[in-house]
């Protein structure tokens, strides 16, 4: 799986759907294919798989591409085991966790004993958030898709503390810092599944996962062609673009996709010569967040660890758009992590947690791009901002999903024809 040229996608290929893009939507799009006993070709620019659920290893230290996690039971962990594939992990250690409001620590309140404990809120605050929490988990996300989750907080709450940590677990389980954008459906949904079901932590990190599902592709006969960029489609039956988003696959397909502004963050990855005093610590008034991904996922060598810090960047143009190292390696105080501790740093100083939002505007999660690209047929789109389910990777890998039933059956009909 070499260099190749782009040279043969001039040629007419109607017996192999060829997907562009080796990242996790692309290759479980090849692996489902591959599976159905049509042959497959993925071509990926670089000459690594993975895109953004590639792993970094430095002296022995595994770092994702920022804090990743996957929820459990959701679109993604369907999708893998449908390929056989069950990803093994462990929750986060959450146990103790902190949230920081006004530069001061306070004990978060994660449960019935720690609400009563915390300091962080009042008397009745405690009592709003607690009935907060309950109501939360009986409502049904899809009524709120054309409100933007500013509206959505609003209704929910009168009481700002209460607001202030319902919008800190919104950035938590969406990756998003939109609130006048985002649509409520995406938020509530996401906490719903974090304070239900929960995530898991993958063992060595993502790029692990990438290669059990590379490794379907090639089992099932598929092809991968590693450092191949494609600058135009390929004349083939069935094509699915999984690569670049939005952006990416206009340019390739000519059609003008309608989506929402990407979400971004910026992150700092600390190697620690020992785990921090405390483990997850999530900013109430300002959109930060760490955890220790390396613990509960074997993520670090014997005796050590790593903490991941993330800084949720808001849109373009508006306050808190610009990412702040400095502020991020502060932040790492409210975990007990203290300068002789760190060993090492990585930082990413603007990355795409999210392709497209998913905006009130657009109508929520049904307002995204279909699989399916309008008056083009073979031709199929997939990615985390593509189709009516999921968030993150589990819309990039139930979008994969569908696109790769289609392509077959857009392949199987142009060969009997």
């Amino acid at each position: 799986m070499g260099m190749t040229s782009t040279s043969h996608l001039r040629s007419t290929d109607r017996r192999s759907v060829h997907v562009i893009g080796g990242g996790l939507a692309g290759l479980a799009a090849a692996a489902f294919v591959a599976r159905s006993g049509v042959p497959v070709v993925v071509h990926e620019q670089r000459g690594r798989l993975g895109g953004r659920s590639t792993t970094d290893e430095r002296a022995g230290f595994r770092f994702n591409q920022g804090p990743h996690a996957l929820y459990v039971g959701a679109e993604a962990s369907a999708v893998l085991a449908d390929l056989g594939i069950r990803p093994t992990g462990s929750v986060p250690a959450t146990r103790g966790a902190r949230m920081v409001r006004g530069g001061v620590s306070h004990l978060a309140p994660g449960g019935a004993t720690s609400l009563v404990q915390t300091r962080l809120l009042g008397a009745g605050d405690k009592v709003a958030l607690a009935r907060l929490l309950t109501r939360l988990g009986k409502i049904d996300p899809s009524g709120l898709a054309a409100f933007t989750v500013d509206e959505w907080v609003g209704q929910i709450s009168d009481r700002p503390i209460v607001q202030e940590i319902l919008h800190a677990l919104v950035r938590l389980a969406t990756y998003v810092n939109a609130p006048g954008i985002l649509s409520a459906e995406v938020a509530a949904q996401q906490v719903q599944r974090g304070l239900s079901t929960g995530v898991l932590y993958l063992d060595g990190g993502w790029e692990r996962l990438v290669g059990r599902v590379a490794d379907a592709v090639v089992a099932g006969g598929g092809h991968i062609e590693r450092g191949d960029p494609v600058t135009e489609l390929p004349d083939a039956a069935a094509v699915i673009v999984a690569t670049g988003g939005p952006a990416l696959a206009s340019t390739l397909t000519g059609h003008a996709f309608v989506t929402g502004p990407p979400a971004e963050a910026a992150v700092l990855d600390l190697a620690l010569t020992a785990p921090a005093a405390h483990r997850f610590v999530i900013g109430v008034d300002e959109p930060i967040y760490l955890s220790d991904h390396s613990t509960p996922a074997d993520m670090a060598p014997p005796g050590r660890a790593s903490v991941s810090l993330a800084q949720y960047l808001a849109p373009e143009g508006e306050p808190g758009a610009e990412p702040d190292r400095a502020r991020l390696r502060s932040f790492a105080v409210h975990a007990g992590v203290t300068a002789d501790q760190v060993v090492d740093e990585r930082y990413l100083h603007r990355m795409a947690t999210v392709t497209a939002i998913a905006t009130a505007e657009h109508g929520g999660l049904r307002g995204r791009t279909p699989v399916s690209v309008p008056d083009q047929p073979g031709v199929f789109v997939a990615g985390d901002w593509v189709g009516p389910s999921g968030h993150l990777v589990d819309a990039a890998l139930h979008s994969a999903r569908d696109a790769a039933r289609l392509a077959v059956a857009q392949l199987e009909r142009s060969v009997t024809v």
